[in-house]
């Protein structure tokens, strides 16, 4: 085989390799990716990944008041699935991802999983604000310095949106990076049930 050709034929397997990525990113509903190998981080789309079994670290330990003023805990919520979702108001993806979310949310109580909020870098009136333009029906916890990205060293986002899902034995077992893919609140709320389960 010529130069010429194996250029040719490695550019085609990488276009159609990035072109499966993308359409998988938009995907919702069942069968999201093929199973990854054992210890493989499985790729679910550009933005989503879950993380093997074995390779799942412990959500670190963090407490602190809601929007709501309430202490909530997140080691009381053990024992189910949790999903983290990182958020500012300033954030425009955030607000893209919104009415996904709250649909999520509500699929999600029914199954026995919590959806939480996580407010960094932001201010405590702007972020109520928030809340109350999109009726958000999950609590949120202020954390205005981004203490517990911080202590999720690197699997912390840099910047919101930026969701986790963690497993009932309280280990980060999935992530998305930015707002979630999808295109709609209906794909987006199946895409994090389907991410919910996959890790359950």
């Amino acid at each position: 085989m010529s130069r010429r050709t194996t250029i040719a034929v490695v550019a085609v397997v990488v276009a159609a390799a990035v072109i499966a990525l993308v359409g998988l990113a938009g995907a919702g509903g069942k069968g999201l990716a093929p199973e990854a190998g054992t210890g493989q981080v499985e790729l679910v789309g550009s933005s989503v990944a879950v993380i093997p079994e074995a390779e799942r670290r412990p959500l670190p330990t963090f407490s602190g008041r809601t929007l709501d003023d309430r202490q909530l805990d997140l080691a009381s919520l053990r024992g189910r699935p949790l999903v983290l979702n990182f958020w500012a108001s300033w954030c425009g993806p955030c607000r893209a991802e919104q009415k996904g979310l709250e649909l999520a949310n509500k699929t999600l109580a029914d199954r026995d999983a919590r959806l939480v909020g996580v407010n960094i870098r932001d201010d405590q009136g702007a972020a109520a604000s928030y809340l109350e333009e999109f009726g958000v029906g999950y609590p949120s916890l202020f954390d205005r310095p981004a203490t517990l990205a911080a202590r999720l060293g690197a699997l912390g986002p840099q910047a919101p949106p930026y969701t986790l899902v963690v497993d009932a034995q309280g280990r980060v077992a999935a992530r998305v990076f930015g707002a979630l893919p999808g295109g709609d609140p209906q794909r987006q709320a199946a895409l994090l049930t389907d991410l919910v389960e996959r890790v359950t």
